[in-house]
């Protein structure tokens, strides 16, 4: 449930409870687990299985899937405090590492088994366009963090309108 929060002479807001916030981070966790560990993995492993090795190794994905998803939560659940803009600044800086690591070897070619056919291909173009988002969102935290030290609760009314 919801509670009304004053701020003074300004308008209300109000925060979701923390039952609430919890019961929404686990919905976002679940998607963003099965996007980020469970679809990697299992595409590594159909690779796997036919003897074609992946571009990046099962444990890098998992690592940066875990962290992500973790830091993508703990955001979420701090949203109404002044963690936001430290933890949005950590989960841009971690996805960040991670596309950093796709572009250290941003062509991909392996031999299909029992043939003498090789395929490249190369996602050097799509890693470097991905590396946008991150670096907003970086940007995006560092000014979070700026204006909560500034300005305590100045955000809330507009994260949680009445």
């Amino acid at each position: 449930m919801s509670r009304p929060v004053g701020t003074g002479g300004s308008a209300a807001y109000r925060i979701p409870g923390l039952g609430r916030r919890i019961a929404g981070a686990a919905a976002r966790l679940i998607p963003i687990a099965l996007l980020l560990i469970g679809v990697p993995a299992a595409l590594l492993a159909v690779l796997a299985s036919h003897g074609i090795a992946g571009p990046v190794p099962l444990l890098t994905v998992t690592a940066f899937g875990v962290a992500i998803a973790g830091l993508a939560t703990a955001r979420y659940l701090a949203r109404p405090t002044a963690a936001l803009g430290p933890l949005s600044i950590a989960a841009a800086a971690t996805t960040l590492l991670y596309v950093l690591v796709l572009l250290a070897s941003p062509t991909y070619s392996f031999a299909i088994p029992g043939s003498a056919v090789t395929v490249s291909f190369s996602y050097r173009l799509l890693a470097e366009l991905l590396l946008g988002v991150p670096l907003l969102a970086l940007l995006a935290g560092v000014v979070t963090t700026i204006e909560d030290a500034r300005s305590p609760r100045e955000r809330l009314p507009y994260d949680f309108p009445p």
